[in-house]
């Protein structure tokens, strides 16, 4: 049995999908004042220093002391 699918209908819609979503991902950047197509760096630099600043902090706040000397 083979199924036949009309590839140039679906194509088209796909096609007319992708465009109005990429059209409304550039109207609501241009809404909120933002450059659609740039990288904010600040934002890819963030979570590394955060991650960084934690780890630096908790190595500061437990530091590792040497078990007191007692005997048994």
């Amino acid at each position: 049995m083979v199924v036949l699918v009309p590839f140039k209908p679906v194509v088209l819609v796909l096609g007319l999908l992708s465009g109005l979503i990429f059209v409304g991902f550039i109207g609501s950047s241009l809404l909120e004042g933002k450059a659609p197509f740039t990288v904010d760096t600040c934002a890819t630099r963030r979570p590394v220093v955060k991650q960084y600043a934690v780890r630096a902090t908790l190595e500061h706040k437990h530091p590792h002391k040497p078990p007191s000397g007692r005997t048994q």
